[in-house]
């Protein structure tokens, strides 16, 4: 039987994620553990991890867009760009208030998005009233109003837009080549890529006891080249072909193009998938991902009696 193209980038998905839900759990990786080991009982291991992770991700994907073989500006359904802090307007306010409001939300709720995805595949019951509540506030800021009339009517008139100094992207290289006048190119990307990965990789391979944790590097390498493969799925030959393939407005309204791990949005999406009598399509990319870390973690948890 051949499966379309949207079908097999589902699968792709939710196989990638079952991945990460068994390796976050074998390996405790968690954003919020990471920072709270460091500060708490200054134990930088699992932040370097996550580190390790970044590391991965950023020269996988800057090697991936040098070569060609992945395109980071597909078009969306609604005409906009993905993911998308590639677009041109750079609203530097939410990502501040977001930021910190993410920060003291997932100390509450015990762990981040992905780490409550990982305890809901463990059985945990405050996990389903996060997931739950996570559900309703990002369907609230995605598929309605409230979004923007609380927050973003307000926060637009500080945000940046490069366009308007001929600056395509928000992105690093486009910015910083951009400001000095210089055509951007892939090659300036990648040494974009490099100055910010290798840094970040000699500060996290001082550390003697990480290199010799062997579970530590795994988990950062392998997470990290999930991410890598995630964002090859959606926005390489796969992702590009479907893009041309698909009437966005009667099939897939809410095909959202190159992404991938992220675990906030596509709690919204799922949300809107069970409002919408779980009709195929409205089952995106970020509905697998987050299903699927969660069966990844359960899987886990009852082959090896977590």
């Amino acid at each position: 039987m051949q499966l379309d193209l949207y079908t097999q980038t589902l699968l792709w998905g939710f196989g990638l994620a079952v991945v990460f839900g068994a390796i976050a759990n074998k390996t405790n990786f968690c954003t919020m553990g990471a920072v709270s080991d460091w500060i708490n009982i200054g134990d930088s291991g699992r932040m370097r991890a996550w580190g390790l992770a970044m590391v991965t991700a950023i020269l996988g994907v800057g090697i991936l867009e040098y070569s060609g073989d992945i395109d980071m500006s597909l078009i969306t359904s609604n005409d906009t760009s993905n993911p998308p802090y590639r677009g041109a307007t750079l609203v530097w306010l939410r990502n501040l208030l977001g930021g910190a409001m993410f920060g003291v939300g997932m100390t509450l709720a015990s762990g981040c998005g992905n780490k409550t995805l990982v305890r809901l595949g463990e059985g945990n019951m405050k996990s389903v009233v996060v997931v739950i509540i996570m559900a309703i506030a990002v369907w609230w800021m995605l598929f309605s109003n409230f979004g923007y009339l609380v927050f973003l009517q307000w926060m637009i008139p500080s945000a940046i837009d490069f366009s308007s100094w001929g600056i395509p992207s928000q992105d690093i290289s486009a910015v910083f080549f951009g400001l000095a006048d210089v055509e951007t190119s892939a090659i300036h990307g990648l040494v974009i890529a490099l100055l910010v990965a290798l840094p970040l990789l000699a500060w996290i391979m001082r550390d003697r006891d990480f290199r010799a944790n062997r579970e530590l590097l795994f988990a950062g390498v392998a997470i990290g080249l999930l991410v890598v493969i995630a964002w090859y799925v959606t926005a390489g030959p796969t992702g590009i072909a479907l893009l041309e393939e698909l009437d966005f407005k009667d099939q897939r309204p809410f095909f959202t193009g190159a992404q991938s791990f992220t675990f906030i949005g596509p709690a919204g999406h799922v949300g809107q998938y069970i409002l919408q009598g779980f009709s195929p399509i409205y089952l995106t990319f970020g509905v697998v991902i987050f299903a699927g870390v969660a069966v990844g973690s359960f899987l886990f948890t009852v082959i090896f009696r977590k």
